[in-house]
């Protein structure tokens, strides 16, 4: 079996598993359609350009765990596992959760050009309704949970099966936008949001993310 239908294999089981704890997380009165019912992080739009959107997400709790790899598609197979495998009851209650949305990878670029996704990556999944003191720690030496704070967000939508060029195109295509408009952006480092199981063959949604520098990041520009 090829490494991406492995993984491919482990998110659809994780996209359909049974599970003991779910969240009514909602952005407003319900969630985005992309959620695609899953409980997703709340945020507002603080505004909204052509071709990105300013967020400001809420103080929210994660596990998450590094991974080393040269290539983007082993990294998301590497990192994916032990998360999975924490939802699923390896961590020190026993509990099983459900599996939010989106899968976060946070991606450092080897330079502001995107031509390479680099060696390091952090992936994260979702906990709803628990905080660092709350959420069971976990089994694995290789598995934490961390705390993020209220941030603001550029975030930049693209579609179909998302690969490592892919992936990186979009990031370069947010960055040209950010840095036409004069904004202001950390470009040492990205998030890749993913949202869909293998299953879904059309109108996939996957989000970029890039962090404000500036303090007064109020406005998307039109």
């Amino acid at each position: 079996m090829q490494r991406w239908q492995l993984v491919g294999a482990i998110l659809v089981v994780a996209a359909s598993a049974k599970v003991t704890l779910s969240s009514s997380d909602t952005q407003g009165d319900e969630a985005p359609d992309f959620c695609r019912g899953a409980p997703c992080p709340p945020f507002k739009v603080i505004s909204k350009g052509s071709t990105y959107e300013l967020r400001e997400y809420s103080t929210t709790t994660w596990i998450a765990t590094n991974v080393s790899s040269g290539n983007f598609e082993v990294a998301i197979s590497k990192g994916f596992v032990p998360l999975y495998r924490y939802l699923q009851g390896n961590n020190a209650a026993g509990l099983k959760f459900d599996m939010a949305k989106p899968l976060l990878t946070r991606i450092r670029p080897t330079d502001s050009s995107y031509s390479s996704s680099g060696t390091d990556y952090t992936m994260l999944s979702y906990l709803p309704n628990l905080s660092k003191e709350t959420a069971p720690a976990p089994l694995s030496p290789n598995v934490t949970v961390v705390t993020s704070r209220k941030q603001r967000f550029y975030v930049g939508v693209f579609g179909g099966f998302a690969t490592g060029g892919s992936t990186l195109n979009a990031a370069l295509r947010l960055a040209l936008a950010l840095t036409t408009d004069g904004v202001k952006y950390d470009n040492t480092q990205f998030y890749y949001g993913l949202y869909d199981a293998p299953t879904r063959l059309f109108g996939r949604h996957n989000e970029i993310f890039f962090i404000p520098l500036s303090d007064d990041s109020t406005t998307a520009k039109q």
